[in-house]
C-alpha cells in the first residue's frame, strides 16, 4: 500500500503536468492555477457509494494522510469499471448497475472512465517506483 500527501501528489503532478494533461487525459478542473491534487481526487470522488466503498477495500481511497492506494489492485478496480461501461455500450445496464445502484448515462462516466482515468494517471507517475 502507498500513501501520498495530497502536497505531493499535486508536486507529481505538476512536474508532469503536460503528460498528464496530453497523455493521460487529467482535465485541469480550474485553468488559473496549475494542476493539484484535487484535479485527480475530483476523478475519484464521482462515483457511487458502492463502487467507493469497492476501491476503499481494494485500497484506493484519500484519507487524513493523503491518496492511499495499492498499484496491484488496480487490475480489479480497472476491470469493474471497464464493466461499467461495456455494459452501458451493449445497452444492458444490468447485472453491474445493480450491484453500483447506478442508472443515469453520467454515471458511465463517474463510476467508468473517471475511475480509468484516475488509474492511470496514478500509474503513470508511480508505476515504475518500487
Amino acid at each position: 500500500m502507498t500513501v501520498v500527501s495530497l502536497d505531493q501528489l499535486s508536486r507529481d503532478m505538476q512536474q508532469r503536468a503536460a503528460a498528464l494533461v496530453n497523455q493521460v487525459g487529467i482535465v485541469p478542473q480550474a485553468e488559473d492555477r496549475p494542476l493539484e491534487a484535487d484535479d485527480l481526487l475530483f476523478y475519484l470522488s464521482e462515483t457511487s457509494m458502492p463502487m467507493a466503498g469497492f476501491m476503499r477495500e481494494h485500497g484506493l481511497f484519500a484519507g487524513d494522510a493523503g491518496l492511499h492506494f495499492d498499484l496491484a489492485q488496480f487490475g480489479a478496480i480497472r476491470s469493474l469499471a471497464q464493466a461499467v461501461i461495456d455494459e452501458h455500450e451493449a445497452g444492458n445496464t444490468g447485472r453491474v448497475w445493480s450491484q453500483l445502484d447506478l442508472s443515469t448515462d453520467e454515471d458511465a462516466d463517474y463510476n467508468g472512465d473517471y475511475v480509468l482515468t484516475a488509474l492511470a494517471a496514478l500509474e503513470f507517475m508511480y508505476g515504475s517506483r518500487p
